[in-house]
């Protein structure tokens, strides 16, 4: 145990000194040089080389220096703590609800963006359909042409969109792709899928999570750049790029979140009403999963 709590603790500081230290002290050095540099017409290396040469000059004692690195570490530190709170904050922004007028907006823009690709898509379908009945020479060209509009409707969201952002709607895609076709409440089952699952699975999970937290935490950091822009507008631009780094992280990490969803459920989806003592023999059906979902909720 004392062995098993000693690694904890090495992986904590290890943890501690990757996510929070090291990039706070690279946004604290960065905040002390805008602050130095200000807004100018160029930035060459001798002007960056002469403001953190007067940093350094004279050279510090030894009491002084490591007065230094204490305030560097705790301001390091502080920074680190406020981005992951900005991280947080994103982590509940990219998913959140639409529950203000400028939320409201974004979603209403994103379903009228999907139905106008939806109807193009089902007018694509109906004309690939004809001309495949009346073997017309351009069939397959228009087939092709409804899959390119299909998928242009999938990249806005797979669902009719209810959440301002792409990443809010990956997820509950999921959700309603899983009622959809299992009939299957998924906010409720959820737990108890979770219970049922392998380690192997859970840890695809855990991993898929972790990745979008470090995507809204790589945000807040573009946050901190962007606010260093203010003063030296070169950290402007390493913030926008920053943001649209994590922005495109946090996509890829919520659709890797989406299909692990889904393919839970495809995949123990049996295992669960089995274990609520349901009978499914065969692939799990819209029946069971309405039985599933009555049960779950008692009568709730």
């Amino acid at each position: 145990m004392t062995k098993f709590l000693e690694a904890l603790a090495g992986k904590l500081a290890e943890r501690w000194l990757s996510l929070l230290v090291l990039p706070g002290a690279l946004c604290a050095v960065a905040a002390l040089v805008a602050v130095n540099l200000g807004h100018r017409s160029s930035y060459g290396p001798s002007t960056v080389t002469r403001v953190l040469t007067r940093l350094v000059e004279p050279a510090p004692k030894t009491a002084t220096l490591v007065l230094y690195l204490v305030v560097l570490l705790a301001a390091a530190t502080g920074v680190g703590f406020a981005v992951q709170a900005l991280g947080a904050a994103f982590t509940r922004l990219w998913l959140a609800e639409p529950r203000d007028p400028l939320s409201r907006w974004s979603t209403r823009r994103r379903q009228a963006r999907w139905s106008r690709a939806q109807a193009a898509f089902e007018e694509a379908l109906v004309a690939a359909g004809k001309a495949r009945v009346r073997d017309q020479d351009d069939a397959a060209e228009l087939r092709h042409e409804a899959e390119r509009r299909n998928a242009r409707r999938n990249r806005i969201a797979l669902a009719p969109p209810r959440r301002p952002f792409w990443t809010g709607d990956r997820i509950t895609a999921a959700d309603h792709r899983v009622h959809e076709h299992y009939g299957l409440d998924l906010t409720t089952a959820w737990p108890r899928l979770w219970l049922l699952m392998p380690e192997p699975d859970r840890a695809e999970f855990t991993l898929a999570r972790t990745a979008f937290g470090r995507a809204a935490a790589l945000a807040g950091w573009a946050v901190a750049y962007l606010g260093l822009g203010a003063v030296c507008w070169p950290f402007a631009l390493v913030g926008l790029v920053t943001a649209g780094a994590a922005w495109r992280r946090a996509r890829t990490a919520c659709d890797v979140l989406a299909e692990l969803i889904e393919s839970a459920v495809d995949l123990h989806g049996r295992t669960l009403a089995q274990a609520l003592g349901l009978p499914c023999e065969g692939h799990l059906d819209r029946d069971t999963g309405r039985r599933i979902t009555e049960l779950l909720r008692k009568n709730a």
